[in-house]
């Protein structure tokens, strides 16, 4: 501290040395100003940034571009680079034009060839991404890409700033992902930041920064392509980045984080409970390290009630189903209106309150899911990339409270909600076959209220649809469409006697039965509901086997029923 000083009251003596109208004013000027920079680098004292920014002005206005191009262009950066950093310490917008405009006037006196033309089209490249940050203009952003680009050529491999100009076109890029979602961006952000990590070898102090950071590309490319190999290899960075972040590190809990959620979408994905085990434990120990007031404290609640949810939905553990619950309350006071996660939040909320309503019955948690929905719903416009699933989710819950209610309102508004949702999902989407599932039920729901065939038609079409799409490792949900579609084709054959309806209930209700071998806690339903399936064909055909079979599983499904069996 005693140098920088020292330095800062050294060059003020020349200064005053050099007073206005002396041949060295604006050098004694510009090197004052250069010392109270350094000094606020150090000390983080915005007088001597405010002070820095003055005397670069002063310098520039005895500097024309006519006397001398090297010493205008030393000014002209120099002030842009104080106004920069004056920008990003107090955000006013006018420092960030007027450097920008600095910029393009020093990069001019840099033609191609210049030994400061990397470090100009560099510093230009980074306030257009910053403007962009602020104004979301896409201009910026392309131009910032174009500069960024050219300045990396101008650094090769081995080139010292080579690992700057990564970083920031890597910025760039994904950010113009993040508003295009062109997938080529995300892979070129993923080649650079290979590179960068490369040039930080183990032992290197900022190896971990690395690591973190390309596995954290890697899970928003699994997201966008579900190339597994993508995760896998994120999940090895981050347990890599962890060794390299012990407890008390600082920032060991935004990488618990990553590590968690990258578990969790496995978890999604290839259905290991080991997974969401050690996914839960990971948002635990993160949730401890972000306490109250801290920036991540939302965002560690939420995964973390999430991850609950899904053990719940797995496991049927009702402490977890309250636990999500309440965390997720606690999450939504730290995203008031207006917070870009708060419908994340309100719909997940709306879906423990939903799955607690299917466990409890209480008609509360379904009024409190449907109005968290429709407030989810609102502050996710048409447009945003969870849109149909906050459709999806209302729909759903607007079907079960019709279930309880029949108020026919709640059946046309969730149908209206569901063909929309429908058409946002890309064809191959692993939703698509819960989508049509549950347009299916809410179709087959109005026929038996209005008596509507072509709902029932649409029900058999969409639910055989449903079906095909359904992806493996999904027992449960096979097994609802199966049932589901059985009930549709039972009620046509109802409708219109049609004997092959009865013959496609009974093998729907055959491959339910082969998902719930003996022990199954719903196998006497399932045998109930073949038996009565044949004892209709017997009515139709006058088989016996269909009866000796009826009746046969029957009395194995009172069997189950009399030893308490569901």
């Amino acid at each position: 501290m005693a140098s920088t000083d020292d330095n800062v009251s050294c060059k003020r003596e020349e200064l005053e040395r050099c007073p206005p109208g002396h041949d060295g004013h604006d050098v004694a000027l510009f090197d004052l100003a250069t010392a109270l920079y350094e000094r606020f680098e150090k000390e983080d004292e915005v007088d001597d940034l405010n002070e820095a920014t003055t005397l670069h002005r002063d310098a520039l206005g005895l500097r024309p571009v006519e006397n001398d191009e090297y010493d205008r262009f030393m000014s002209l950066n120099g002030l842009a680079v104080c106004l920069s950093d004056r920008y990003e310490k107090l955000g006013a917008v006018d420092d960030l034009e007027e450097a920008i405009t600095l910029e393009r006037e020093a990069l001019e006196l840099c033609p191609p060839g210049h030994p400061y033309r990397d470090s100009s089209l560099s510093n230009l490249g980074g306030d257009l991404w910053r403007r962009f940050a602020k104004k979301a203009e896409i201009r910026d952003l392309e131009e910032a890409i174009q500069l960024h680009r050219a300045a990396l050529e101008l650094r090769p491999p081995g080139h010292p700033d080579r690992y700057i100009t990564l970083s920031y076109l890597s910025f760039c890029l994904s950010d113009r992902y993040e508003k295009q979602g062109s997938v080529k961006d995300l892979e070129e952000v993923v080649t650079n930041r290979r590179e960068e990590l490369e040039l930080r070898p183990r032992g290197h102090p900022e190896r971990a920064i690395y690591l973190h950071d390309l596995a954290r590309i890697l899970r928003r490319m699994f997201a966008k392509t579900a190339v597994i190999s993508d995760l896998e290899e994120s999940i090895e960075l981050h347990r890599a980045a962890l060794e390299l972040r012990p407890r008390g590190h600082s920032d060991r809990s935004s990488t618990l984080h990553e590590l968690a959620l990258c578990l969790s979408t496995r978890h999604d994905r290839l259905r290991v409970a080991d997974d969401l085990e050690e996914a839960i434990a990971l948002g635990r120990e993160a949730l401890e390290l972000c306490p109250s007031g801290h920036p991540d404290r939302g965002e560690s609640l939420h995964n973390l009630a999430c991850d609950l949810r899904k053990r719940f939905v797995k496991q049927a553990a009702m402490d977890d189903l309250e636990e999500s619950i309440k965390l997720h309350r606690v999450a939504l006071e730290l995203r008031p209106p207006g917070h870009p996660e708060q419908p994340s939040t309100l719909h997940e909320l709306a879906l423990c309150l939903s799955n607690r309503h299917d466990k409890l019955g209480v008609v509360d948690d379904l009024e409190e899911a449907v109005t968290l929905g429709r407030e989810a719903l609102e502050r996710c416009p048409s447009g945003h990339p969870d849109h149909g699933k906050y459709l999806q989710c209302l729909a759903r819950d607007l079907r079960k409270r019709f279930v309880q209610t029949t108020a026919i309102g709640d059946l046309e508004e969730s149908i209206e909600l569901l063909r929309p949702a429908l058409e946002l999902c890309l064809i191959g989407h692993p939703d698509q076959a819960s989508l049509l599932h549950e347009l299916a039920l809410c179709l087959s729901h109005r026929y038996d209220k209005r008596g509507v065939a072509d709902d029932l038609e649409e029900a058999i079409l969409r639910g055989r649809a449903a079906l095909e799409l359904c992806p493996p490792g999904h027992p449960d949900r096979v097994v609802d469409i199966l049932r589901a579609l059985a009930n549709y084709h039972r009620a046509r054959f109802q409708a219109q006697h049609a004997i092959i309806d009865l013959h496609e209930a009974i093998t729907f209700y055959r491959h339910i039965l082969g998902f719930r071998p003996a022990g199954h806690p719903d196998r006497a339903s399932s045998l109930h509901d073949l038996a009565d399936c044949l004892a209709d064909q017997f009515r139709e055909q006058s088989a016996e086997t269909d009866l000796d079979e009826a009746i046969t599983l029957e009395q194995e499904a009172l069997e189950l029923v009399v030893r308490g069996a569901p």
